[in-house]
């Protein structure tokens, strides 16, 4: 038992000690961190690479292994991003570049907000055209309603 136990350790022992060999730290990590931002994991996630969950996901640890090792070659950010989508196409994007007919992805959402918000002011101000002509202010009181409303109220105070 005691050897197990040894045995154990020492595998556990090497086993950290690879992966700290190769963990990322500092700017690298950063970079890391970026890069996975920027692309898609290509599982049936859909999820953002830097933070797909699955366990033993097939294509988030390969891609992510991928970029750690470009980083440790010196590879810069830009590169990286440029040789996942030439394999991949630009499905591999977490955000659709800004030229192009990609341009659109990026204006449309405004344009059509605006023109919404445009078609809406015109409607409610249709609907509230006129409005004015109808709204007359009550006639006033005659003497004698006065009184009659006086004496209800009165009446009304003394009851509390």
């Amino acid at each position: 038992m005691t050897v197990f136990i040894v045995a154990s350790f020492w595998v556990l022992a090497a086993a950290h000690a690879d992966s700290a060999k190769t963990a990322l730290t500092g700017a690298l990590a950063d970079r890391f961190n970026a890069i996975s931002d920027r692309l898609i994991c290509q599982c049936s996630c859909r999820m953002i690479l830097g933070v797909c969950n699955h366990q033993n996901c097939p294509s988030g640890i390969p891609m992510r292994e991928e970029i750690q090792e470009k980083l440790l070659a010196g590879a810069s950010d830009d590169a990286i991003v440029k040789d996942f989508v030439a394999r991949m196409g630009k499905v591999v994007l977490s955000a659709p570049p800004t030229s192009g007919g990609y341009l659109l992805a990026w204006i449309l959402p405004f344009v059509a907000l605006a023109g919404g918000g445009i078609w809406v002011l015109r409607w409610l101000g249709k609907q509230n055209k006129g409005i004015g002509q109808y709204a007359k202010p009550p006639p006033a009181l005659s003497a004698e309603e006065q009184e009659k409303f006086k004496k209800e109220w009165n009446q009304w105070n003394q009851r509390s």
